[in-house]
């Protein structure tokens, strides 16, 4: 006997195909094979509480009380399956059609000496027994759709992960962003503690030495006529050594001074890093930038003037423009010449004037 094979009979007996099984249950066409030909019984790999659900769900749909299929199951898994389960539903189609027959009518005869007595004694027709509902009916598990479960799991499982690495994407790409623009302003901040660097300091770097600055009257002493010419004779020496030219040094320094509007920004690069940062600067500011051999500057040209010790490069766009860097590229070779190694003026060259502050918005 085979409960495979009986469900396959009751329905065809109700003129339902595998397909129109699929599409009210939702499970697969395979899968209804495998039940009616008994192979899902004895494959491994099936859980057999699937199987069951499978099944029981294939049962209500062919009306088929579930007590009964339970029964069933419990005998296939046992072996001991008789196939009690087609003819009870045969019989309990034979029921019904009996209810729904009319009774024939049956003439009276005429009574015959020969025979007793009879009573012919009309039987009510039996009422339909009602199915009641037992505490193993889970009738949540059947109306559960395992295959379109495991579909919107898969499917969910995958929007979650591409979702995710989407997110992850926007975060890296905001934090980059942010660092590029706002780059000057975090190296300020670590860089808060440092003492600002000035035109003396500077000078003081490259062995320029530094003019003395005259003392208040009020707070030196008037030192006496005799000592005069001796101070005279101190001073001569330093008169002189600033006039000598500086030679230049392991490390050069050129400022880039925003003479003639807001830079936005300037973009500079040192041979100490060969990394190229944004600098925005406003009108007046200058920033020093330190290098050994190569130094590029692009930018807003016509915004901009290029200092080295004190002295205005001149027209750095015409002369010491580079192509392959698309920047304007000074060298030791360029800043090595007299006009540029002699002392600093004693003021501006340029009516613009100098810069209002010079600092090192950077250091290497």
């Amino acid at each position: 006997m085979s409960l495979g094979k009986d469900l396959a009979s009751i329905r065809k007996s109700k003129n339902l195909t595998l397909e129109d099984v699929q599409n009210a249950i939702k499970i697969p066409v395979d899968t209804l094979n495998s039940i009616e030909d008994d192979s899902i019984f004895s494959e491994p790999n099936r859980n057999k509480t699937y199987i069951r659900s499978f099944v029981r769900s294939y049962a209500k749909l062919l009306k088929i009380d579930d007590k009964d299929i339970v029964r069933a199951l419990d005998e296939m898994e046992a072996g001991t399956y008789s196939g009690n389960l087609f003819p009870e539903s045969q019989e309990s189609e034979e029921k019904q059609s009996d209810i729904t027959a009319p009774v024939e009518e049956v003439s009276p005869k005429k009574p015959d000496p020969d025979d007793q007595p009879s009573k012919s004694i009309q039987k009510p027709a039996p009422k339909p027994e009602t199915p009641q509902k037992t505490e193993n009916d889970t009738p949540e598990i059947n109306s559960v759709n395992w295959a379109d479960m495991g579909r919107r799991f898969t499917t969910a499982g995958k929007s979650s992960k591409v979702w995710l690495i989407i997110v992850l994407f926007v975060i890296i790409g905001a934090i980059g962003g942010g660092s590029y623009f706002f780059w000057d302003d975090i190296g300020a901040l670590f860089r808060s503690s440092e003492p600002e660097m000035t035109q003396e300091s500077l000078d003081n770097d490259q062995g320029i030495p530094i003019p003395p600055t005259t003392a208040d009257s009020s707070d030196t002493e008037i030192p006496a006529l005799e000592n005069e010419p001796e101070e005279q004779a101190e001073s001569e020496p330093e008169t002189q050594s600033q006039q000598q030219p500086i030679t230049l040094g392991d490390t050069l320094t050129v400022a880039v001074y925003a003479a003639y509007g807001q830079l936005e920004p300037v973009r500079v690069t040192s041979d100490l890093n060969w990394r190229t940062n944004p600098f925005w600067m406003e009108e007046g500011e200058s920033y020093y930038f330190d290098f050994s051999d190569t130094l590029l500057v692009r930018g807003q040209y016509s915004r901009f003037l290029l200092l080295f010790n004190g002295h205005v490069i001149e027209n750095p766009r015409q002369n010491n423009f580079s192509p392959s860097f698309n920047s304007i590229m000074l060298t030791r070779e360029v800043l090595d010449q007299p006009q540029y190694l002699a002392p600093p003026p004693a003021q501006f060259p340029l009516e613009v004037g100098p810069p209002d502050s010079t600092v090192y918005r950077i250091r290497f």
